[in-house]
């Protein structure tokens, strides 16, 4: 550990700061640095603040409800409020990140157009995804600036640390702004995750609970994962991908109602039927005469 580093966090994390913007100000929750070395797991967690994270040495894997990716030095990424979060240690390197959590204060007697940028700031990270960016504007730079102060405690030290909040700000803003996310095509959700593995397993009687085993999550993290992405119940989402994947099977091939209620896991032809109708308004019996009349007239 870097002692002179965890000094400067120290001094950093203990001065309270409150940036006044015109029609809000921006209170600082912490301002410190975070080292990590060995094999660690931060666990599934989310603030009601931005937190901002500056990967100034190393890597790690961060998870969050609807994505995972690695992230590398001269990276940094943002958890806004309620994003659940996870990270966790990536090849036992030692990790040095620098953290940033505040909150926006919008004054309610201001008039709306007179909160101007501070407005903007929290609304752009509010509406940009949680992902990998590179530090294109010197926010590591300004970041060692700030400690350097710290550790230092020069005359006027206080006022230069809390001029350099709405700096990183910025930077880290027009940074996102222009700059694409890191490993973005590469990076597979675990909604993705999820839906193949219900795809994959569509002839078998599966649960919620078999997906959280497969992903090594409970059953709340999944079903937050699934509703936050589908706006729906890991249970109906399963019974969704069967009841498509029951259509098609009523339109292509002659199997009788009780083979695909049997193929795709329910019950008895009695229960497949009933939620077939509640999802679609009509028997499978009658879906089948419809899709293959509607076939007949295409093909004649």
């Amino acid at each position: 550990m870097d002692h002179e580093l965890n000094k400067a966090s120290r001094r950093l994390s203990e001065l309270p700061i409150t940036c006044e913007m015109s029609g809000c100000s921006i209170d600082v929750q912490w301002f410190r640095v975070m080292q990590k070395s060995g094999d660690w797991t931060i666990p599934l967690h989310s603030h009601r603040s931005f937190e901002f994270h500056i990967i100034a040495r190393g890597c790690c894997t961060v998870t969050t409800d609807t994505n995972s990716f690695s992230i590398q030095q001269g990276d940094f990424y943002v958890t806004a409020p309620s994003v659940y979060h996870e990270q966790t240690s990536c090849n036992k390197e030692d990790l040095i990140e620098y953290s940033l959590d505040c909150k926006f204060h919008l004054r309610k007697e201001s008039p709306p157009d007179s909160n101007g940028e501070c407005s903007d700031l929290q609304e752009f990270f509010l509406n940009k995804p949680c992902a990998p960016y590179k530090d294109t504007n010197g926010i590591i730079a300004l970041f060692d600036k700030a400690l350097g102060e710290a550790l230092k405690m020069k005359p006027g030290y206080k006022l230069i640390i809390q001029s350099i909040i709405p700096e990183l700000l910025v930077a880290m803003a027009r940074s996102m702004e222009y700059g694409h996310a890191v490993n973005g095509s590469a990076t597979k959700s675990r909604m993705d995750i999820i839906a193949d593995f219900v795809t994959d397993n569509l002839y078998k009687n599966i649960a919620p609970s078999d997906i959280a085993s497969h992903l090594d999550l409970s059953e709340k993290q999944i079903s937050r994962i699934v509703f936050a992405s589908e706006g729906y119940s890991t249970k109906r989402f399963i019974t969704l991908a069967k009841i498509e994947q029951a259509k098609e099977l009523l339109a292509t091939n002659s199997h009788s109602l009780s083979e695909i209620a049997s193929d795709l896991g329910f019950t008895n032809v009695s229960y497949f039927s009933n939620v077939f109708k509640n999802h679609t308004g009509m028997t499978p019996g009658s879906y089948r005469t419809k899709a293959q009349l509607q076939y007949d007239i295409h093909n004649t």
